[in-house]
């Protein structure tokens, strides 16, 4: 499991940073895989209002973070919690400026009708501290969390959020968060993390790899945590798979190749399956390991779909393996 932490605040080492980072350590303490963008610091683009993704499905600005990597990370996430104080009874700018750039993802889902392989496990929690104690303090902020997290192809699953902190530090006196934090938890990061993880491995992680791992997500999504990575990875996947994919209203538009040691961010899998030629050694020492022998698919549109019908009769014997107990160590 992977959890994407986006720290909204200008202020490093505040009351937000600290109560997102409370967060993600008890996740990590769970077994999860935990990353931070300090957003104030990410140099991301602000949001031309263009209209350009709504009519070609991607970004206009092609050469700052948000494109290069952040885009990418929130596709990979398998829970995205977003962390702002209040100003103005709304969020941070910064944060802001993240949230309004996901306008993209929103024309991928809205416009394109696409849907992110991770769209039925995904989870997104909102993280706020304010100093004043109005009524309606967090009300902005939560309107604006819950469409950002529907863009994002996330369900908006519980917020946390504390009034009258105000002074530098003054949230780790605030009574309740640490059982707030490991509520969260208990509910949703523990469930996330007990899937049995697979990960697909071809030789350049373009074609064959994404495809299983997309379609294993989608079928098994509850169970199982499915990802890719290649060997020698490419530059982009293939563009007839992910066309392919797209026409049938899969968005695979943001998923990249990863050497392996970047695929499982950190954590070792329970299975490994290597398409293609079987290798000598095991990619991951001490994992158990299978094969299937689909060779490469030339680039051609009637070629992905043959691998596709082939590759979803492997698939489908996964559920073997899901059924049965798996031993943790």
């Amino acid at each position: 499991m992977f959890i994407l932490g986006l720290q909204g605040s200008p202020r490093k080492g505040g009351n937000t940073d600290i109560l997102l980072a409370t967060f993600l350590e008890k996740a990590a303490a769970a077994g999860a895989a935990v990353q931070t963008i300090q957003v104030a610091r990410a140099g991301i683009t602000p949001c031309k209002g263009c209209g350009y993704c709504e009519s070609h499905g991607t970004c206009v600005i092609a050469d700052d973070p948000m494109a290069k990597q952040i885009f990418g990370l929130l596709r990979q996430a398998d829970m995205v919690v977003a962390a702002s104080p209040i100003y103005f009874y709304g969020a941070s700018a910064q944060l802001k400026v993240l949230i309004d750039r996901c306008q993209t993802l929103w024309s991928r889902k809205y416009a394109f009708k696409l849907k992110d392989p991770l769209v039925a496990t995904r989870e997104g929690i909102l993280l706020s501290v304010a100093a004043s104690r109005g009524r309606q303090l967090f009300d902005g902020l939560q309107l604006t969390a819950k469409y950002f997290f529907d863009a994002i192809d996330a369900r908006f699953s519980q917020a946390l959020t504390y009034r009258g902190i105000e002074g530098k530090g003054a949230i780790r006196d605030q009574a309740g968060v640490a059982g707030d934090i490991d509520a969260i938890i208990e509910k949703s990061v523990r469930p996330l993390v007990a899937r049995k993880g697979i990960l697909f491995v071809s030789r350049q992680g373009a074609c064959r790899a994404p495809l299983a791992a997309a379609m294993a997500q989608q079928r098994y999504g509850d169970r199982i945590r499915a990802t890719f990575g290649a060997l020698q990875p490419a530059a982009t996947l293939s563009a007839p798979m992910r066309q392919m994919m797209q026409n049938l209203g899969v968005d695979l538009g943001y998923w990249q190749p990863a050497p392996l040691d970047d695929a499982m961010h950190g954590l070792r899998p329970d299975l490994v399956v290597t398409i293609g030629a079987a290798a000598t050694e095991p990619p991951i020492a001490g994992v158990e390991t299978v094969n299937w022998p689909i060779p490469a698919a030339p680039d051609a549109d009637d070629a992905a779909e043959a691998l596709r019908l082939t590759m979803a009769t492997h698939v489908d014997g996964l559920i073997h393996w899901i059924e049965a107990p798996i031993s943790r160590k």
